[in-house]
């Protein structure tokens, strides 16, 4: 209503005479007391000096009923009271006029009106009186003052909603890239509610059995976190607690408290840690929000306000409330993750003491095989020896296949698996692959076929694991390829990397089990023989840890072909790098 006050005639009155002791010189007190408008005259403290006659009649007074009263007495209401006690400080600091807009006693009640205070000089000193004048607003004022008002309160509640998103955002953001540790989140919670939200807030977190145990506190006074310490830092669970963190605990609900009275603390007498906790802390207001997650209460968050003086209304509670709701998924996440690293390391320890007690006697199994063989040449029975011995010494094999699988994909499923990588020739690394398993093709009657590129196409990569892969695609090929079939190994470079295929006219998979294929686990259900099902999977991390990507195609009663690709390194099919290729880091 600035816009509306600045006409005002009163504005003339700053030109008035410097004023004596008196409140008025004779000249103008008849003046003054002639104003169509409510005018006061106040002093350096606020009270009546003088009083026109309009404005004693407004409040239903005389003049001389007004003089010497203090502008808080005049009949208005506390905010206003407030607002004009404000102003009039404002005014003899700036030695300025200030004009408000405030609801102003009248003989029918308070109604809107434009109110000007202007600081009157005196002796060229600064001003220690302020002349107050109050104009009732026109209906055009009125409307424009209330269309005013709702624009300011919307205005505000848009800037407090953004504070909203703003502060949840940022918590969310900073829980959800935290480490995920529990007890770094909890102390992190504590201290995004601290000052925007709390005084004082304090985490605690259920235990295994009736016990929960203060996991993290945060002061806007750092130097006054050590009373906190004075609190128990364990406190037992009680099923009849009426009010604070056990009931809350135990319910499940929040709990909020604008004003710690002394009724409240009688309440709590049952459960005396927790009116203790408020006596500590000052607290003037609090709330207690659970920690949820997946249907359980993981703990609870204590917000306190106690020196700042804020009153928690049903606002502050909902944005407590979506403050711990990220917070619990956050430590939750935090504790799954940590579950998972701990059964990922337990179960990667087992796997290796059962490797290595295995191997041992695996070693011995297979020395006496080979023994067996050697011995039984030229003796009585000595076929029936070595067949025994080589189905011995088979198994055996097979078994100590098994462990390193095991061995190999624990190590996948925990980012640990080591690569040697250095630069190999792709078809070098084909044509070993082939011939290591050409006996066995042979002696089942299987073509071998080779389309190989240049010596010149080079990979990078750990040589081991990638005919490790290579013999795993050949392997599964010789098996479910029948007598007389074929299997072929093709490499071809494309921009920027190598792909080595593998086709076989074998049985084929079925279309509803080739999405399966790479699953760790999956077996075709006629199976020649049984292994652990981490064939193919451990072949998919040893490719997707080169930096390459491998896919199987399939028709049934037709054949297969499996294709994986690995980058390319140094000079490519036609002796030139393939531009913007960088070496994967292994």
């Amino acid at each position: 209503m600035a816009s509306a006050l600045v006409g005002c005639p009163y504005q003339v009155l700053t030109t008035i005479h410097p004023m004596s002791a008196s409140a008025l010189s004779p000249p103008y007190e008849a003046a003054f007391a002639a104003l169509p408008d409510a005018a006061f005259l106040l002093d350096d403290t606020g009270r009546v000096l003088a009083c026109s006659l309009a404005g004693a009649r407004s409040l239903g007074l005389t003049v001389e009923q007004v003089a010497g009263r203090h502008c808080a007495e005049l009949g208005l209401q506390p905010q206003a009271v407030a607002s004009l006690e404000s102003t009039r400080a404002q005014v003899l600091a700036s030695r300025g006029p200030v004009a408000v807009e405030l609801p102003w006693p009248t003989m029918q009640g308070a109604a809107p009106h434009a109110v000007l205070l202007t600081p009157l000089p005196s002796d060229g000193a600064a001003p220690s009186r302020v002349l107050l004048t109050a104009r009732p607003l026109t209906e055009a004022e009125a409307m424009y003052a209330r269309a005013l008002e709702v624009e300011q309160a919307a205005r505000a509640e848009m800037e407090t909603a953004e504070r909203r998103r703003s502060f949840l955002y940022q918590a969310m953001t900073t829980l959800f890239t935290h480490p995920p540790d529990p007890q770094g989140m909890y102390t992190l919670l504590a201290h995004l509610a601290v000052p925007d939200l709390a005084d004082w807030c304090l985490v605690d977190a259920l235990e295994q059995g009736p016990w929960v145990a203060r996991v993290a506190v945060a002061s806007l006074d750092p130097t006054q976190q050590e009373r906190a310490h004075a609190l128990p830092p364990r406190t037992e669970m009680h099923e009849d607690a009426p009010v604070g963190l056990l009931r809350v605990l135990r319910t499940g609900e929040p709990e909020l408290v604008p004003a710690v009275t002394d009724s409240l603390l009688r309440a709590a007498a049952a459960e005396p840690a927790h009116p203790a906790l408020l006596r500590l802390l000052q607290a003037r207001s609090y709330m207690i929000v659970p920690l949820r997650a997946r249907g359980h209460t993981l703990g609870a968050v204590t917000f306190v306000s106690s020196d700042s003086g804020r009153r928690y209304g049903p606002d502050d509670l909902a944005l407590a409330e979506d403050l711990c709701l990220r917070a619990s998924l956050a430590i939750d996440n935090a504790r799954l993750v940590g579950e998972s690293r701990r059964a990922a390391r337990a179960r990667e320890d087992l796997l290796a003491v059962v490797s290595h007690d295995l191997k041992n006697p695996l070693g011995v199994v297979q020395l006496g095989a080979a023994l067996l063989t050697r011995g039984a040449a030229g003796k009585p029975g000595s076929e029936a020896v070595a067949k025994q011995a080589a189905r011995i010494h088979d198994a055996a094999e097979r078994m100590s296949r098994l462990i390193s699988d095991l061995l190999d994909w624990g190590r996948l499923e925990a980012g640990r698996l080591p690569l040697d990588a250095s630069e190999h020739s792709a078809a070098a690394l084909a044509t070993e692959a082939l011939e290591s398993i050409r006996p066995l093709a042979e002696a089942k009657g299987l073509l071998l076929q080779a389309d190989l590129p240049p010596e010149s196409l080079r990979v990078r990569c750990d040589r081991g694991r990638v005919l490790q892969v290579l013999g795993n695609l050949l392997g599964n090929a010789l098996k479910f390829t029948p007598l007389g079939g074929t299997l072929a190994v093709t490499v071809t470079a494309r921009r920027g990397e190598v792909d080595f295929s593998v086709r076989d006219t074998g049985t084929g998979i079925a279309p509803e089990a080739l999405p399966h294929i790479f699953d760790r686990y999956w077996q075709a259900r006629d199976a020649a023989s049984r292994g652990t099902g981490l064939g193919l999977a451990i072949a998919k991390g040893l490719v997707e840890a080169h930096g390459g990507t491998i896919r199987a195609q399939s028709v049934p009663g037709v054949g297969s072909t499996f294709t994986f690709t690995l980058p390319v390194q140094g000079p490519g099919p036609t002796g030139a790098p393939p531009p913007g290729l960088a070496p994967p880091n292994l």
